[in-house]
């Protein structure tokens, strides 16, 4: 990047041959066009393009819930970046790749979470999900648990925040119409005070039960 002014060009702006002229702060600035511009389309470039805007989409939907659990303790990137670079690595099988539900990641945070979680499909679209509260702790037991499910067809996100009290063991949430005769995925947000993040517990966000015959929805 230059700053230009000179009596040829004086205060240049667009375009001058192979030079691209603007104003940046109030200084005039050059920037030089490439020669070429290179797209390349291999077959490896493309799988690759193909799972990041797969991942992109997905995670888009839960962009918020996954901002929330991470805070700002990732110093050098985005929670989203770190999510997506996470699942574009780790969450495909396949040629071409296809996104596994069972190994895409919300959160890659450890700690305190339900345990035996089920997951069963119902009349009308209703999802029914149990699990063991896993803790002995009574903020836990009394904290509010947040579920989402995937619909492993389309990968529609559903976001149900804040639904019932760990220590209540059962629920029902009910997903869009659209989904009835696709596998479900689902991630259960627990909340650990064991540890802190921003003076506050640590959110965990864990994949639980799902992609299988019984998370079909009717």
């Amino acid at each position: 990047m230059a700053i230009v002014q000179n009596p040829i060009t004086g205060r240049t702006k667009k375009a001058f041959g192979t030079a691209v002229f603007s104003k940046s702060y109030d200084k005039n600035v050059m920037r030089a066009k490439p020669l070429e511009v290179k797209n390349p389309r291999t077959p490896g470039q493309m799988r690759q393009r193909n799972k990041f805007g797969t991942t992109v989409a997905l995670i888009k939907q839960v962009k918020l819930l996954i901002n929330e659990a991470y805070g700002k303790s990732l110093p050098n990137m985005s929670p989203v970046n770190k999510i997506t670079s996470i699942n574009v690595k780790n969450a495909f099988s396949g040629d071409p790749p296809v996104l596994d539900h069972t190994k895409v990641v919300l959160c890659n945070f450890e700690g305190s979470s339900v345990s035996n979680v089920t997951l069963s499909g119902d009349v009308d679209q209703a999802m029914n999900i149990t699990w063991n509260p896993n803790t002995v702790v009574p903020d836990e037991l009394t904290s509010m648990l947040s579920f989402v499910l995937f619909n492993c067809t389309t990968n529609q996100a559903a976001i149900f925040k804040d639904v019932v009290a760990r220590d209540t063991g059962q629920a029902t949430v009910t997903v869009p119409a659209s989904w009835v005769g696709a596998q479900t995925a689902l991630h259960v947000v627990t909340t650990d005070y064991n540890q802190t993040l921003a003076n506050a517990p640590k959110k965990i966000i864990q994949f639980k039960a799902g992609v299988d015959a019984a998370s079909l929805v009717q």
